[in-house]
Parts: structure tokens; sequence; C-alpha cells
């Protein structure tokens, strides 16, 4: 009898107890803190850091606040204070011969050198202050603007480059040792794991762009290294050319990749000519979770409530991406459907999915983490610049009938926030985005409508593969069970559907980059405008801007309203 893989009452317990541990380690630091504060601390301003808090170092405000900011065991201790990401990477000030005031942090600043510690001590007033430890033994309270300050005694301004090695160890307690191999013996048959490939057998591709001249994305981008670092793997970063040597500067293997599609498909090329599957990825993933839960029935919930309560009974696998590659390749190569093209679940909301199959058989397949098989000829479209991969999960779909989407496997990532990469593409008003959605609608007819349930349903869209080529067919006028249809009706709605597919296939394609020009022919007033405002304008340009109708509904300027007035001669091809 196979094992049920439901959530589970006693996973649940676990996950509650941890949450519970977790709040009241908070809530005791806080309140702590707020009893330290009210009552004057050590009752002075300042307070050295080789004076004993009141009562013992693990009953003060800091010890306290260190447990909110590690990793706890089931009994609630913190690692040791040499295994916590403040502790010096090598070298350093002897932990053990710390003033007593002082507590190793759970957290650690990208830029600090690897033999400082990050620190935190109990102030004269009662609170807290982080601080830093320096390999000498002495206590540094700021990193510049002040004459005793680290960057003015060392002479330099700290960078990421100094604290590289402490950012990428931090990532040693995502996975911990054995999760990849638990993982992919408790979720593949026994058929699947003859499949598992070595990691010399993929291309590990990281897209990136203009994030590494920036602190927060340097950090981004050391993290996902070292989650490919810490199983062995180096990948290759392709970059725009102007950040090249500031990525070779952080020690990766990078090279020019161009813009967006074009990198994306220079990497497709590369995997292709050594005969390994690509494995593309984003530079700002943090984490690859995996949910083992078996399909579940919400038929009838009228909410999430109990999808997000069942949640907390599944079991979660933190894995790294080397693992989700392998799960998800052995899974393709044994469908009997081959799917060539593999991808995770596009959102981090678990609940959604649990209803869903665990596998998505013609579902998007997003760009920030998929899995491609060399043999396949589909690649990227070089005039999509946004949403690229809506576009290309249906050039796979159309090529090979299916792709796979685990609907188990997800991503934590920043996204929205990143400055550079894709984010810098885009515009305030989205017209970028409408313009890609255009193109789409134009390539896959009846697969893409836009998402009325987001707020900004005019720059999202839906994707329903099993609509393609059947948009004009939505035409045809139902006749009830056991009515005759009117005479000759069928056969009429027929024929029309017939004759408006027959024109929309043999409609001639407008090129993207042609520019219009405006004759001021148009008849009525606002074709009239919004031709005026086409003039001189490539077509890309112009598909997505925003116009009035003659009711003044504010509509966007579709392929269809340029071809209307490209026949009514108010606009022409400059030629």
């Amino acid at each position: 009898m196979a094992k049920s893989r439901a959530p589970s009452a006693a996973n649940a317990k676990a996950f509650l107890k941890k949450k519970a541990l977790k709040q009241n380690t908070r809530s005791k630091a806080q309140a702590v803190e707020e009893k330290a504060r009210k009552s004057g601390g050590y009752g002075k301003g300042m307070v050295s850091v080789w004076e004993v808090p009141k009562g013992g170092l693990e009953k003060s405000p800091a010890y306290l606040k260190m447990l909110t900011r590690c990793q706890l065991d089931k009994n609630g201790k913190p690692p040791r204070p040499e295994d916590r990401d403040g502790a010096p990477v090598k070298g350093g000030f002897p932990v053990s011969k710390y003033p007593p005031n002082l507590v190793v942090d759970g957290y650690r600043a990208c830029w600090l050198p690897d033999d400082w510690a990050q620190v935190m001590k109990n102030t004269g007033p009662g609170g807290v202050y982080h601080g830093w430890m320096s390999p000498d033994g002495k206590f540094y309270y700021h990193r510049c603007g002040y004459p005793s300050a680290m960057e003015e005694v060392l002479g330099r301004k700290l960078t990421l480059a100094d604290g590289m090695n402490g950012v990428v160890r931090s990532v040693r307690n995502s996975v911990r040792p054995g999760a990849d191999k638990e993982f992919l013996r408790d979720s593949l048959t026994a058929a699947e794991k003859k499949r598992i490939a070595p990691s010399s057998e993929f291309h590990f591709a990281v897209v990136s762009a203009r994030r590494a001249t920036n602190e927060s994305g340097q950090c981004d981008i050391l993290r996902v290294e070292g989650l490919f670092k810490q199983v062995g793997v180096v990948p290759t970063w392709y970059v725009d050319g102007p950040s090249l040597e500031d990525y070779k500067k952080m020690g990766l293997k990078a090279k020019v990749g161009g813009k967006l599609t074009p990198a994306r498909n220079m990497a497709l090329d590369d995997a292709k000519k050594h005969g390994k599957v690509c494995v593309q990825v984003s530079d700002d993933i943090s984490q690859w979770n995996y949910y083992d839960c078996e399909r579940q029935n919400y038929k009838g919930e009228p909410d999430f409530k109990k999808a997000n309560a069942a949640v907390r009974g599944v079991k979660k696998h933190v894995i790294s991406p080397l693992a989700a590659a392998q799960f998800m390749l052995a899974k393709m190569r044994t469908d009997p459907e081959w799917p060539r093209l593999g991808g995770v679940f596009p959102t981090a909301n678990v609940a959604m999915t649990l209803g869903l199959p665990e596998v998505g058989k013609s579902s998007f397949i997003l760009g920030d983490f998929f899995v491609a098989e060399p043999s396949s000829p589909c690649r990227f479209d070089t005039e999509i610049t946004l949403k690229e991969d809506y576009d290309y999960t249906c050039s796979h779909l159309k090529e090979h009938g299916s792709v796979f989407r685990s609907n188990r496997l997800f991503l934590q990532v920043k996204h929205s926030s990143n400055a550079g990469g894709a984010v810098a593409s885009r515009d305030a008003q989205g017209e970028k985005e409408k313009q890609n959605i255009a193109i789409l609608q134009r390539k896959w007819p009846g697969v893409f409508t836009l998402n009325k349930n987001r707020k900004d349903s005019d720059t999202e869209v839906r994707m329903t593969w099993s609509r393609y080529g059947k948009a004009d067919k939505a035409q045809s006028v139902p006749v009830k069970a056991g009515q005759k249809a009117a005479s000759g009706q069928n056969k009429t709605v027929a024929a029309k559907v017939r004759k408006t597919m027959l024109k929309s296939k043999q409609k001639p394609s407008i090129p993207l980059n042609a520019v219009i020009q405006c004759t001021g022919k148009a008849k009525a007033d606002y074709v009239n405008k919004r031709c005026k405002r086409c003039d001189s304008k490539d077509v890309q340009t112009c598909l997505g801007m925003k116009y009035l109708d003659r009711n003044g509904t504010e509509k966007v300027y579709s392929m269809a309203d340029l071809r209307y007035d490209l026949a009514g001669g108010s606009l022409k091809i400059k030629k």
C-alpha cells in the first residue's frame, strides 16, 4: 500500500511548536529590553564591554535579542558562538576571550572583513547596541563617520569584497547537510532515481545585469553563488557588457550575454554546444523549497483557510538548486510525453497549489528557474523584452506538446524590489509590458487574456494554452439540447467563423520596427488624435499606448487598431 503524503498532524504540531518558540523568544526579548530600559539599565549613559550584565549575560537584553536572530534547536538553544554568522570567518580575536558584555550575533554585515566579528552589547540605559570586534580585540561602535570608526582607523572604505567569504558562508544554514540526498530519496520513484543526472550534465546559467555595482545586489549575487558553491557547482553568469568587470571582481565566472532574451538564448546555445541540460537561474533567489504533498480536495471551499492550515502539516524540503534541477530532469525523462522544459510554481503561495495536480503539463514556466533539454530547438523571441518566459513556454507547448511544471516546488525571490535586471526594463506606466502583451496576443491568439483579478490588470495576463487558435470559434452560437437550430443558423455561423479564421491567417505581419506616418485623413476626430500620437514612431512603441474612443473611454492601442487605421488610410508605413 502506497504511503500517504497528505498533511500530517505531527508535522503541523511541530510547525506550530517551532512558530510558538520563535514568537515567545521575540516577546521575551522585547519584554526584557523594555524592563531594562524602564529600570535604567546600568544606571548610566555609557557602560564598558567589560562590565557583567545584571543577572548574567544569558538573561541580558543583548543575549535574548541574539536568540531572535539565530536558528534555534528544538530546545531553544542557539548555535555555539563560533558557529554563528557573526563569528570571524577565519582568524580574528578568540571568541573565548571576548569581554563579558559582548554576544556574537546571528547576522553578519556583507562588508565585514573575514577576521572581524559582528557582536551585540548591552547599553548603559538598558538597550542593545550592534557593533564589531576587531582582530586585536577592540570593540567598534561605527563603520564610518567618526575618527574612531572602522573605516577611519583602517584608512580605507570597506566593500563587499571584504565580506565576500562571510556572505558565502552564511548560506550554510540554508541547506543542511544531507538535505538533498533525503529529498531525492523521498520524492522520486525507483524508476526516476535511475534518471538522476550528475552535476556535470548540467550547464547552470545565472542571467543578471547591473547588479554588481550596489551592495544589496552584490549580497544577492553572492548568496546565489554560495548556494551553488556548497554543492560543488560553478555557474556561468551572463551579464551586460558594462558590468562585466564588476562581476569578475567578485570572483564569478562571467561573460557578456547582452540584453535579457539574447543572454537567455546564448545560455541555451552554450549548453547545447556541450551536450548539457541548460538550467537558467535568476540572480535574486535565496531559497528553493519543495512541499511533499499529494493533491488535496478543497472542492466547495470559499477561501484558502483550510489550505493554509494544511500547509503547516506538509513536509518541507529546503534544497540546493542542483537538487531541484536533478529532481525536475529525472521527472521529465521518465514522463511518457518527455517534456523538454521544466519549471516551478510562479508564486510563493503554497496554499494555492495543494488542490492542484502535482504537475502541470500545459502551465506557464517561470523564467526565474527552469530546466531545458538540449534537444529542443525552442529559443526566446528577441522581439520580446518582458514576459519572454510566457512566449518560451508557448513555443515548447507547440513544438513538444507539453511542459513539466512542479506545483510543489517554490522559490524565495526579491523580484520587483531589485535594482537593475528586468525591473530596470519596466516603466512606471507599464507601457513596455503592454507592448509585449500585444505581441503575445498576436503570436498566440486566444492564449493570453488580461488578469482582471490583479490590481495592475492591464499589465498582467492569464495563460490558457487550451484556447490556442480557438479565439474566433467563441463567435459560434450554441444550440440547447433538444432544440433545433434556426433555418441555416449553424451553417451560416460556421461559415462566418471559417471566413474570419481564414482572413486572420491571411493577414500580413507588420514588423515591430516599422515606422508609422500619420496621413491626417481620418474622418473621426478620436481616430485622428490617436494617429497623430503614432506619427514617426515605430510599431512596438505605439502598441500599448492609451487613447480615448468616441465615447471618451480610455482604451489601449492594439494591433487590431493599427490594422484598422492602416486600412482606412489614416496611417501608412514609411518606406
